[in-house]
């Protein structure tokens, strides 16, 4: 589960960078073969990119903490959520914000089939995307401080910004839904003084600008919409263990639990949902339709943890995370489990959204 992301409008200009491709890199249980070029989409991936230094930077402070393997998720999941103080900590770690500005990195485009790099010059340090619209022309991302995160649109094709949510709530994770609607994550204080809790749900935000709660919470957010806009699979965190589950956007519609797990994302057809399973360095990739039946492992696994899938536009690759020695990176393997890529080694990348 990834609740926050955070994003502000600037300058409508690219930087662009050179990035080098892994000929191959075969995890443990991975194909031996190369991805053929001819296998990976030609439309680029969002995603949060780290210079090599700042890389290096980031790595070494995780170092210093000792958190290796750390998942922030445990600290809450373990325990529930107890007050608005505990639960912003565990925000800004579970959302990358508790890290030095530094090491936040740039919202980038990856062209993963030669790993070029264009950084977002409109987008400030610890801009994170959040979806494409079907097209691929309009990229919903968000940026904002700490807790107070809140959703902009960027047009691939006029370098355009604009900013779609606005406070005092914070609104730091959406997706596209149909007739011109989105769903939003949406934080709000229930109560006062020391028994306050902050809270998270889900939401529809109107083409007029209208906000309507959807979900029950009390910690729901990382919504991933179906590609027909009438669906969206979220993450609801109880005491112990995150779980995925889906909704229809009809109105009078209620969430149904599909599956323990986080990070959900839909495949391009609607029929699954692509998500992880794990703490930690046990983190697997998995499947399953949207009613709950035919859940099974995407792949024997790499070896290492595996989150924040994200399936390809023509379906047929999911691109992941992994952490290796403190660096966050980017992998593909086929839909149907084989063959495990890394798509760039000079620098780290995050939050990938294809």
């Amino acid at each position: 589960m990834d609740f926050i992301a955070r994003f502000d409008g600037g300058a409508n200009a690219f930087v662009r960078l050179a990035g080098s491709v892994l000929g191959v890199v075969v995890l443990a249980g991975g194909c031996a073969s190369r991805l053929p070029t001819a296998e990976i989409s030609e439309l680029p991936i969002a995603f949060v990119y780290l210079t090599e230094a700042e890389g290096r930077q980031r790595a070494e402070a995780a170092e210093d903490r000792e958190a290796a393997a750390y998942d922030p998720r445990t600290q809450v999941e373990n325990r529930g959520v107890v007050n608005v103080n505990e639960f912003k900590d565990y925000l800004d770690h579970a959302f990358g914000q508790k890290s030095d500005p530094r090491h936040r990195g740039r919202l980038a485009l990856l062209d993963a089939r030669n790993s070029d790099v264009t950084v977002v010059a409109a987008s400030r340090p610890g801009a994170v995307p959040q979806a494409w619209s079907s097209d691929h022309q309009r990229l919903l991302f968000s940026q904002g401080k700490p807790g107070a995160g809140q959703l902009f649109e960027y047009d691939a094709g006029t370098g355009e910004v604009s900013q779609l949510t606005h406070g005092p709530n914070a609104h730091p994770q959406g997706c596209y839904a149909s007739g011109g609607r989105l769903v939003v994550t949406v934080y709000l204080i229930e109560g006062s003084g020391p028994a306050a809790q902050l809270t998270s749900r889900l939401a529809i935000r109107s083409p007029s600008g209208t906000i309507e709660t959807i979900t029950s919470g009390p910690v729901d957010g990382d919504p991933s919409c179906s590609p027909d806009g009438e669906q969206v699979a979220f993450v609801r965190v109880f005491h112990v263990e995150p779980q995925i589950w889906v909704q229809n956007l009809t109105p009078g519609a209620a969430a149904r639990p599909v599956t323990p797990g986080h990070d959900p994302a839909f495949s391009p057809d609607g029929e699954w949902i692509v998500f992880g399973r794990g703490k930690a360095e046990r983190s697997r990739l998995w499947r399953v339709r949207p009613d709950g039946g035919g859940r099974t492992k995407l792949g024997e696994g790499s070896g290492t943890q595996e989150f924040r899938p994200a399936v390809s536009p023509d379906g047929q690759l999911v691109v992941y995370e992994s952490v290796l020695e403190n660096r966050s990176r980017l992998f593909v393997r086929r839909f149907d489990g084989t063959g495990d890529v890394m798509l760039f080694s000079d620098g780290d990348g995050t939050f990938a959204v294809w």
